[in-house]
């Protein structure tokens, strides 16, 4: 941990795996989840949490950079 955050885009980048990771785990838990309790059957469920990963990174890729607007008023 004596490298991380070194300059801004190493913090960025940082931040935005963080988040997509996040995101991707959340979304395929949550899609999984879904799937399972409409008892859908299971090759349905993997695709849906295979999307919904791909959604929750998305999403997550996409807070983290509103936020980064948000924080550091990069749009003025």
């Amino acid at each position: 941990m004596v490298f991380a955050q070194i300059g801004p885009l190493t913090t960025m980048l940082e931040a935005v795996a963080t988040a997509v990771g996040a995101g991707a785990v959340l979304g395929s838990v949550t899609a999984g989840m879904c799937g399972l309790l409409a008892r859908w059957p299971l090759p349905k469920v993997e695709r849906l949490a295979l999307y919904g990963s791909y959604l929750g990174g998305a999403v997550g890729a996409a807070l983290v950079l509103f936020d980064a607007v948000i924080r550091y008023g990069i749009v003025k």
